[in-house]
């Protein structure tokens, strides 16, 4: 997108283009090489249908087959189907489906096929050939041909393969694939007959050396049972009498250290009371059984009455009074009687102090020996273990062996398959190649993308000047406006070129309302606001390359800037190529040729036009060195007298990149109006033309765009022809001769 801009200075409207990416550009440009693009799309897409119709159709038939991991289990204990529901055998299921799908893809299996329906001779399957084979085909030929047609594809998410052949011959295919479905499932059962087989055998030998072994281990069995005298009762049942001896000898003696350790601090007790005071008082012994006997109590008791009458009567008289000697007595046979009473107790406890440490130690040997027969046993145990077995395990593995030649004997006779049918291959009347409407819709997005990718590569690669953007690419180059096409000016494409027709290059006067006079007025606005600061008489229009219709312009400008009340002449300075004479319809035999070579006076050769205050200079005759005339004091006079007769003095010059008149004229105009064609002039052209221009301080007011086909594409991208670069010389763009046609069509 774009917005408009003013620039206040120079009084010009400049486009500023925004960031992101402008659709309408894109759509433009596809519009413009619409037939481009349908002609690349029309060869790929009819390439790839006389590709595809062209192909030999190829039918496929499928044949699938159930696989399970496992045959059913009909021997043994149960019946079992195999069905696995577990989550943990995924991947086992999927590494077992994918050794099939190898196997089916066989060069093996495909040799079975061979052998089995005859390959090697069936013309269908080898398919038409107009070269007969340089050796004769064998059998491996065959196998590897059809193993390049099998494909096995395992069905997702289920124990499904499909088998699928892809033949030109549908009922070659689906006989192909039943045949290849039903030589995998006979070739897993004789795969399996051949190890079962080959397993009864082998069982079948290793059942004799298990006989002797067993019969061998049984016989050491019984030999160390007779030796050790453990026929009757087993070695377990000794082990577990001697451990329950053991236990019960264990809590005994637990049970009696507990009662000798009580002892213990008992007579510790004792012994400290007896060493620490000799002369004890009975009364004070405090000893647990001493404390708890009731003799004991009574006798402390019967201490403290007579104790008690002995201090009362020891106060009262003295101790020598025959009563107090009397209690006295009493008091120390109540001593004494408590005293040996707490001598027996105490003698009591070392006594059974003494009994619980014999009993203890005798508890402690029994143990020791109930200890030392565990231990003996548990060494002859490690040989009865290993005895016993001996004889289990050779029971075991005679027995196993025997159980599994049996299953196997009668497993080689049940032909049991872990693949079973599940459909058969039918003839298909369908190919699956060529797809031709995918194919189809490929080769139109192919030949649409490519179609597109060209149209873009051509755009690129096309450095004519097409918009305002390349215009204003150029540095210090001003967009001054847009020329529309001018309807009926268009070069025929036969390569002859019509005669100018003078009323195309006078459509701002005779048609004032058209979007070409408007475009004209637009564009003299900006001529005049691109110099408001200085005078602007004398105006040059040129242009990098012949042919990009400066003439047409300049009298376009010229006839807007008339009808804008100013008085204008228009000068014919193009002295190898002149066309004004014609376009005005004026005599053209003299002109400013005739005023500088000093054989006529301006007066005469200037000529009033049908253009109300537009008057025109012809060249007049053709001067053998346009270069010098333009570049003589006669010509700067003739321009300074000019500048005083009229508002605005025209200059049609020849192209910059042809000849040098244009650069000449440049360094004595007030400005120069550069025009460039769309489509034609190059980008490198116009930078080149305001290149030489700028380097002889020339002043370039801006730039005009010629041939705009704005009904077709719009303002801003235009539809153009394509042209090549041009080496402008003499050769291209020489003299003439009046009366010759022109080369510079109108426009």
């Amino acid at each position: 997108m774009t917005e408009q801009q003013a620039n206040h200075e120079g009084g010009i409207q400049q486009t500023v283009e925004e960031p992101g990416i402008n659709i309408q550009k894109y759509l433009q440009l596809l519009l413009k090489r619409k037939w481009l693009i349908l002609s690349v799309l029309v060869i790929v897409l009819g390439g790839t249908a006389v590709w595809t119709f062209t192909r030999t159709k190829i039918y496929r038939a499928t044949a699938t087959v159930l696989v399970d991991q496992k045959a059913p289990q009909v021997l043994g204990n149960t019946v079992n189907e195999v069905v696995d529901l577990s989550q943990g055998g995924y991947w086992r299921n999927k590494e077992y489906m994918e050794t099939q799908k190898r196997v089916i893809t066989s060069l093996a299996l495909a040799r079975t096929v061979a052998d089995r329906i005859g390959l090697v001779s069936n013309a269908a399957f080898w398919g038409p050939s107009t070269e007969s084979p340089k050796k004769p085909r064998t059998v491996e030929d065959a196998a590897a041909r059809l193993a390049r047609m099998v494909t096995a594809t395992p069905a997702r998410d289920s124990n499904v393969i499909e088998i699928s052949i892809e033949h030109s011959d549908p009922a070659l295919a689906a006989r192909l694939a039943n045949t290849v479905a039903q030589a995998y499932m006979d070739q897993n059962v004789e795969f399996k007959l051949t190890s079962t087989s080959g397993a009864v055998k082998w069982l079948s030998d290793q059942l004799d050396d298990l006989k002797k072994q067993l019969e061998g281990s049984e016989m050491a069995l019984y030999e160390f049972k007779k030796k050790h005298n453990i026929i009757s009762i087993s070695l377990e049942d000794k082990q577990s009498i001697v451990a329950r001896q053991i236990e019960k000898l264990t809590d005994g003696l637990t049970e009696i250290r507990m009662r000798r350790m009580a002892l213990d601090a008992q007579r510790k007790q004792i012994l400290a009371a007896r060493s620490g005071n000799p002369d004890r008082d009975p009364l004070k012994v405090a000893i647990a059984p001493v404390m708890e006997n009731t003799v004991i109590q009574k006798l402390k008791d019967a201490v403290v009455d007579e104790n008690r009458k002995y201090l009362a009567l020891k106060e009262k008289y003295d101790e020598k009074w025959p009563a107090v000697r009397e209690q006295k007595a009493k008091l120390d046979a109540a001593r004494k009687d408590l005293e040996r009473e707490v001598n027996n107790v105490l003698t009591s406890l070392e006594t059974k102090h003494k009994e619980i440490r014999d009993n203890e130690g005798q508890i402690a040997g029994a143990l020791q020996g109930a200890k030392d027969e565990a231990l003996e046993l548990n060494k002859r145990e490690v040989d009865y273990q290993r005895l016993k077995r001996a004889q289990e395990n050779n029971a075991k593995l005679y027995g196993l062996v025997l159980s599994r030649m049996k299953e196997s004997d009668l497993s080689a006779q049940l032909r049991v398959n872990n693949i079973r049918p599940l459909d058969t291959a039918v003839e298909s009347k369908v190919p699956v190649r060529p797809r031709v409407q995918i194919n189809l819709v490929i080769g139109a997005l192919l030949g649409l993308l490519l179609g597109i990718g060209l149209a873009f590569l051509v755009d690129t690669l096309d450095n004519s000047v097409k918009s305002q953007e390349d215009v204003d690419a150029v540095p210090d180059l001003v967009f001054l406006g847009m020329m529309p096409r001018i309807p009926g000016s268009v070069i025929a494409r036969n390569g002859k070129r019509p005669d100018p027709k003078p009323e195309l290059d006078l459509i701002v006067h005779r048609n004032p309302k058209s979007s070409v006079a408007e475009s004209c007025r637009s564009i003299r606005t900006n001529v005049l606001f691109a110099a408001a600061d200085r005078a602007m008489k004398t105006i040059m229009v040129t242009s990098p390359g012949p042919k990009e219709g400066k003439t047409t312009t300049a009298v376009s400008i010229a006839i807007a800037m008339a009808q804008a009340g100013q008085k204008v002449v228009i000068v014919d300075t193009d002295m190898r190529r002149p066309r004004l004479h014609r376009i005005f319809g004026v005599p053209g035999s003299e002109g400013i040729t005739s005023v500088l070579l000093g054989s006529g006076k301006l007066e005469e050769v200037i000529k009033t036009t049908e253009v109300p205050d537009l008057l025109a200079l012809p060249c007049g005759p053709i001067p053998p060195n346009p270069a010098e005339l333009c570049q003589g004091e006669r010509f700067k006079a003739l321009l300074a007298d000019l500048g005083q007769r009229f508002d605005r003095v025209i200059l049609d010059s020849p192209p910059v990149m042809v000849v040098t008149d244009a650069v000449v004229l440049s360094t004595i105009v007030d400005g120069a109006l550069l025009v460039a064609r769309t489509g034609q002039t190059t980008r490198g052209g116009l930078r080149e033309t305001v290149r030489q221009l700028r380097d002889v301080g020339g002043q370039i007011l801006g730039c005009v765009l010629n041939d705009m086909d704005i009904e077709k594409r719009g303002y801003g991208y235009y539809r153009y022809r394509r042209y090549g670069y041009y080496r402008y010389g003499y050769s291209r763009y020489g003299y003439g001769h009046y009366g010759e046609k022109e080369e510079e069509a109108a426009g």
